[in-house]
């Protein structure tokens, strides 16, 4: 109970200033494919009017493990807006340790970069440490639709995918098929919900 008390203390301080303001977001990612077992990745993200920066993420790192990262946004809107966090976190579970990373975001009209990498490090064994990156490069092609395609890169092997992604007021549903010529193709699909800024 004291927990659960001090956690809404917690969040709601990180709301009081310029709420309306803030930014957020709740995504839920399902994985699935001939060769590999179904899994599902919440991540829920939280951005206060000041810039900084809160993401929880479960089976992201790995099966059974959850993270938690703290960061600060820089940005800037213009022409060719940019959006970049660095951030550092724990990851407590089936995987224990910590990473650092960045997540990144451009905009020029209608194509659109981002960018999440990261290097993850255990505390009880370093042959299992390994850095991430997963990048997607999209194109606008009507107001509730954009295409384009998706690099994964993790341990030195390099997954390249496809996207399509619909969008209706602060929902989006991204589809993704990785390694789409080959009998290893899987499918990443989403369910997002965007608020704020």
């Amino acid at each position: 109970m004291k927990r659960k008390l001090l956690l809404t203390i917690a969040l709601s301080g990180l709301s009081l200033k310029g709420f309306d303001q803030s930014n957020g977001t709740a995504e839920q990612y399902f994985y699935f494919g001939r060769n590999r077992p179904f899994s599902w990745v919440p991540v829920l993200t939280y951005g206060t009017a000041s810039d900084w920066y809160i993401e929880a993420r479960g089976n992201y790192e790995a099966i059974n493990s959850a993270s938690l990262y703290f960061g600060k946004t820089f940005r800037k809107r213009a022409l060719l807006s940019y959006s970049i966090t660095p951030i550092a976190g724990l990851v407590m579970g089936r995987f224990n340790g910590g990473a650092v990373g960045a997540n990144v975001e451009m905009d020029y009209k209608k194509i659109s970069f981002s960018s999440q990498s990261q290097y993850t490090f255990s505390i009880e064994n370093r042959a299992t440490n390994f850095t991430y990156s997963w990048s997607d490069l999209t194109y606008q092609l009507k107001d509730w639709v954009s295409a384009g395609v998706s690099l994964q890169q993790t341990r030195g092997l390099f997954e390249k995918g496809i996207l399509i992604r619909g969008a209706y007021k602060k929902f989006s549903i991204p589809l993704y098929v990785f390694s789409p010529s080959t009998s290893e193709r899987y499918f990443v699909l989403g369910l997002n919900l965007e608020w704020g800024r």
